[in-house]
């Protein structure tokens, strides 16, 4: 392995979580300059609390101080910042479960208005009237894994990691939504 050389600003952020590696406080302080803004603008879009959006980016690089020499021994090749997503989207997802377990349960079921999520808000803009209609028309599990996998560029394994539920069924929904939206737009 060659050496990695030039300050914390010159690197790229998969030599930054090298240096995290062997314990480098400006390249940590550096990583986290660089991608705690975009990280902080996906958490948020999947949870309106922000509270526990400070926390999962709170544990998110915690989690990337101790473990840095994971990625760092990994093979070439990985992007840092997928890795970066993936601790973050495993953290909300038990920040969910946590949630969830210690809720109680409403004592009246009030009717609650919801509030588009962004990716409806930009599809509705950007998406072409035909094509919108037919995203709107898909069963909310296929189009939460098309929202993933198309705008946010997550793997299979990270849109699993995610919506909580096995690789398989990420892929399967995925055919299910590329053929309702084929089908929907012929």
């Amino acid at each position: 392995m060659r050496a990695i050389r030039g300050e914390p600003a010159d690197l790229d952020e998969e030599q930054l979580v090298r240096r995290v590696a062997r314990g480098d406080r400006g390249a940590f302080e550096e990583l986290y300059r660089r991608t705690s803004p975009w990280l902080t603008v996906r958490l948020r879009r999947r949870c309106s609390d922000e509270q526990i959006v400070a926390e999962v980016l709170q544990e998110t690089y915690l989690a990337v101080w101790r473990a840095a020499d994971a990625f760092a021994g990994a093979t070439a090749g990985g992007s840092a910042v997928g890795w970066l997503w993936t601790i973050a989207a495993r953290r909300l997802i038990d920040a969910f479960r946590r949630r969830a377990h210690h809720a109680q349960p409403p004592a009246a079921a009030a009717p609650s208005r919801t509030t588009p999520a962004a990716e409806e808000s930009v599809l509705d803009g950007v998406v072409g009237d035909e094509v919108g209609d037919a995203l709107r028309r898909l069963a909310p599990e296929l189009r939460q894994v098309l929202q993933a996998m198309v705008l946010d560029g997550l793997s299979v394994r990270e849109t699993s990691l995610l919506l909580g539920v096995p690789e398989g069924t990420v892929k399967t929904r995925a055919r299910r939504a590329r053929i309702a939206m084929r089908e929907a737009l012929t």
